[in-house]
């Protein structure tokens, strides 16, 4: 099943769903993970980053107008996916992801 929501990018409503964020990562590779991340097929990516792909709308940290990260997880977090605050980094560079700082699911 399909799930959908809507953010509101620039003033309008984008409507959004979990296969056109499977979709958009598809042959993609991710951006390094600064502090949060979303699980997308056994893959973090950086939220803003999934954001930009699926909605061809660049976002930004500060962003007014359009989304930040928060906004970012809040949404990928409705359509289902796992997200995360506060990645790290192991000795070996690699990401350290840790249940405690998954965020709770909306959907249940």
């Amino acid at each position: 099943m399909v799930s959908s929501t809507t953010i509101m990018i620039s003033g309008r409503p984008v409507q959004l769903t979990d296969d056109e964020v499977f979709l958009a990562t598809r042959e993609r590779t991710p951006d390094k993970i600064q502090t949060y991340g979303v699980l997308v097929n056994g893959t973090l990516w950086p939220p803003i980053q999934l954001m930009t792909l699926v909605t061809g709308i660049p976002g930004s940290a500060d962003s007014v107008n359009n989304y930040n990260s928060h906004t970012a997880l809040k949404t990928l977090d409705e359509l289902g996916f796992d997200t995360f605050e506060r990645v790290e980094y192991r000795g070996n560079g690699r990401v350290a992801v840790r249940a405690s700082h998954q965020r709770t699911t909306t959907n249940g």
